[in-house]
């Protein structure tokens, strides 16, 4: 209702809906919305910043359960990180009755709330975001520009996102081009094997953010799928990464099997191709089978097991992709691949 019949900014809206996604699930629900009415805010900036420091207000909702709001104040008012031996001590019905005779809570349709001295602080003014709740990020991305970096805001990146929430980003910030900005990235969650493709080509934040959008969803063993992919086919580039892992189900891996005795063994026994009978367990040539598979098969024993690739193409045209194709997806100037 406070934003009913305003143009906001859509990216600062889904900023504001993520953290109070979080304050939902952190139970500081209702310390906002009473806050927000008590304080009679309507600008969505500072119902960011609202939203970033609310947690610090108590709020009344249930004069039936003042024992357990008492408890919660005096958590509040600790910081959240009061000893137990301590907590165990306190009074809840006494300190709310204590607070309320202060006189100083404000009534709410949401409770009577006490902002306990909290001053909105001026976190967000425009630049960049506040990390707010969404899934845990693959890659860390912090840029700094490149003319007077001691004068202007840098920005900080959390990937994967939207390509057009990062554009927009880009843009707010200032950075037309690469050569706007220097890039410093830390990868939290992609396979080592990527990650060591990806050092020294920081710089393509479109592509990085387009290997972090399909690895997202993948499972532990599609990422190692991925990871022996790579270094089956040792791409140089975050192009290259990116076709490979949009092109995954075109490699078959088998994890841990590092000899052909080894691979000849897993297939005769546990692939299903054959009729196995273990009393003619002596009797079998694994060895003997597993070279001439990795024959036929042109693969490779890495580091994470056994890959072969299925694919019509070879693994040049595969990582290059079509041309017409790739001058699509390279993305805007300012973050495409030079």
């Amino acid at each position: 209702k406070a934003l009913e019949g305003q143009t906001v900014n859509v990216d600062e809206l889904d900023v504001l809906a993520h953290l109070l996604d979080v304050k939902i699930d952190d139970g500081d629900d209702p310390k906002f919305q009473a806050m927000l009415y008590a304080k009679g805010i309507t600008d969505i900036r500072e119902m960011i910043n609202l939203a970033l420091c609310c947690e610090q207000a108590t709020v009344i909702t249930n004069f039936s359960k003042l024992s357990e709001t008492g408890i919660s104040h005096y958590l509040t008012i600790h910081d959240g990180c009061a000893p137990t031996s301590e907590v165990d001590k306190q009074d809840g019905v006494k300190i709310m009755t204590d607070l309320i005779a202060q006189g100083d809570g404000v009534v709410t349709p949401f409770g009577v709330v006490y902002d306990n001295g909290m001053e909105l602080a001026q976190d967000y003014t425009g630049g960049n975001f506040p990390v707010v709740g969404y899934n845990t990020p693959l890659v860390e991305a912090s840029l700094t520009p490149t003319a007077a970096p001691q004068e202007r805001e840098g920005l900080y990146l959390l990937l994967p996102m939207p390509e057009k929430r990062l554009e927009r980003m880009l843009s707010r910030a200032g950075f037309e081009t690469t050569e706007d900005y220097t890039v410093s990235c830390e990868y939290m969650e992609l396979p080592p094997e990527v990650n060591r493709v990806l050092d020294g080509h920081e710089d393509e934040l479109y592509e990085i953010n387009r290997i972090c959008q399909i690895v997202e969803p993948m499972d532990g063993p599609e990422q190692e799928r991925l990871a022996a992919a790579v270094l089956f086919a040792k791409p140089e580039y975050p192009s290259q990464v990116r076709r490979l892992a949009e092109n995954l189900e075109q490699f078959d891996f088998i994890p841990h099997i590092h000899t052909p005795e080894e691979y000849g063994k897993y297939m005769i026994q546990k692939s299903g191709h054959f009729d196995f009978d273990e009393n003619l367990i002596g009797f079998y040539d694994y060895k003997g089978y597993g070279e001439q598979r990795t024959a036929m098969d042109a693969g490779e024993f890495v580091a994470l097991g056994y890959i072969c690739y299925t694919g019509t193409l070879s693994l040049d045209e595969l990582m290059m992709g079509d041309p017409a194709e790739q001058e699509q997806t390279e993305g805007p100037t300012m973050g495409g691949m030079a």
